[in-house]
């Protein structure tokens, strides 16, 4: 049987088949909710699980207020469960800079500096700590770089006019490309006039300390741009915040506190003392899973220290979001899935059943069952395709417009800009359904339409 005399029949008996609209309806719903709602729930998840393996997310941190940290101290608490390691606070963390200048080797001056206008610009950096590792989306690593090296963010924003107090987070900030910036050099200098270095020391109560601010001289620093992160907006982002290996920060403290005239080698400076006992010095206990924290929390707090914290908290709205777009989303897709096959499953067995008059007469005529096979399989491929090609049109225009929105809205929003390359995945997944279920209906079918026979034509 020639092509066109398929199309021929099964567009006639589409016209004929009361269920058709049913069918193209069924599709376009299985469609849009194998495409938004997966597509959704995957970036979140990927979000939100990059978010738990950064190292920030799943370290404690310890303070000597609580109790000294000695080196029975840390054993203690490397022997508690679920905890990889323990570290001292060797460089920096959470110091602003002001920036100087931003500029290549040749001394050509970057548009950061340039598009100011008016506004500060200026930058958090973070020291490494122990074993963390940052890893980087272009260019290098710090472990591959010397001292004075630093990576940024790959959506920048360095400018102070980021939140308004009366409307908060703005929106539609012109980020600029990290990656722009591999091979520059900035050049900063400690926020406020002075460097701040909060040092701990003994106190009153044995095993217990105290902590003060040592105000040291505002030291300019050059920072060479290796590598760019990224940097997953899953609570407020840090498109401003640079991150320097630990033996970088410790250099940069170093040498404010020797321009001080601090004496680091004193027996009797509190500053000096800090400086050379780790017992002094904040710690990060850092545990192997995000989930483990409560429990490792709990055993920090039987060794004496109050309330130990991870240093960056997941978002309360996005764990949610993470939570209904997790398996309650899988489960929904299957149940739609489930009930849209039935469906067409049972609008085709009801049709051929309408339609054994109309077959006995093919098969009268001379048409024979792999023909008429045919014909139906066509028949609901268009109907399936049709309902396919609606609700994925839909869907990539409601993801378009989705993608816009949070594009131009605040950092968090981003966020929730769904990957075009995961969205052709469930795209495919639906039309590979659209495909299937008319051939699973006609295998359903087969063994019925085989029993009838020419003399049907009455009936």
């Amino acid at each position: 049987m020639k092509l066109a005399n398929v199309r021929f029949l099964a567009k006639n008996n589409i016209k004929g088949n009361s269920k058709s609209k049913s069918v193209v309806a069924l599709m376009c719903i299985l469609a849009l909710s194998v495409t938004i709602i997966s597509s959704f729930s995957v970036t979140v998840t990927n979000a939100l699980n990059l978010y738990k393996s950064d190292f920030r997310s799943h370290s404690l941190e310890l303070y000597p207020s609580d109790r000294l940290i000695t080196d029975d101290v840390v054993k203690s608490i490397e022997n508690i469960e679920h905890v990889k390691g323990v570290y001292p606070l060797m460089g920096t963390r959470g110091v602003s800079f002001d920036v100087l200048n931003v500029e290549d080797d040749s001394g050509t001056k970057n548009e950061i500096m340039s598009n100011a206008d008016g506004r500060d610009v200026y930058i958090e950096a973070h020291s490494l700590i122990g074993d963390e590792k940052r890893p980087v989306i272009a260019g290098k690593t710090l472990d591959e770089s010397p001292t004075f090296s630093c990576i940024v963010p790959d959506l920048f924003y360095p400018y102070d006019d980021y939140y308004n107090e009366q409307t908060g987070y703005k929106n539609d900030l012109e980020y600029i490309d990290g990656e722009s910036l591999v091979g520059q050099t900035i050049t900063v200098v400690p926020f406020g006039g002075y460097y701040e270095c909060t040092f701990n020391y003994e106190g009153v109560e044995e095993g217990l300390g105290e902590s003060d601010i040592a105000m040291l001289p505002a030291l300019e620093y050059k920072l060479k741009v290796v590598g760019v992160y990224y940097d997953a907006p899953t609570q407020f982002g840090n498109y401003n915040t640079i991150f320097y290996s630990e033996e970088t920060g410790r250099q940069i403290e170093e040498m404010a506190l020797k321009a001080s005239n601090i004496d680091l080698s004193s027996e009797t400076s509190r500053v000096a003392n800090w400086w050379k006992n780790k017992s002094m010095r904040i710690h990060y206990v850092e545990v192997d899973d995000y989930e483990n924290i409560p429990e490792v929390q709990n055993r920090l707090g039987e060794l004496g220290f109050f309330l130990p914290d991870s240093m960056f908290m997941v978002s309360e709205s996005v764990s949610n979001m993470a939570n209904i777009l997790s398996l309650p989303c899988y489960i929904l897709i299957f149940a739609i899935a489930v009930i849209c096959i039935i469906n067409i499953i049972q609008s085709t067995t009801s049709a051929l059943k309408k339609r054994k008059s109309e077959i006995g007469l093919l098969k009268a005529v001379g048409y024979k069952d792999r023909q008429i096979l045919l014909c139906l399989c066509y028949e609901q491929l268009s109907l399936t395709i049709k309902g396919f090609v609606i609700g994925g049109g839909l869907s990539a225009v409601f993801i378009a417009v989705a993608n816009f929105i949070n594009y131009h809205r605040t950092f968090n929003d981003r966020l929730y800009i769904v990957n075009w390359g995961e969205y052709f995945i469930f795209l495919s997944i639906a039309f590979a359904v659209a495909v299937i279920v008319p051939l699973l209906c006609q295998l359903i079918t087969m063994h019925k339409l085989s029993k009838i026979q020419p003399k049907d034509v009455m009936n």
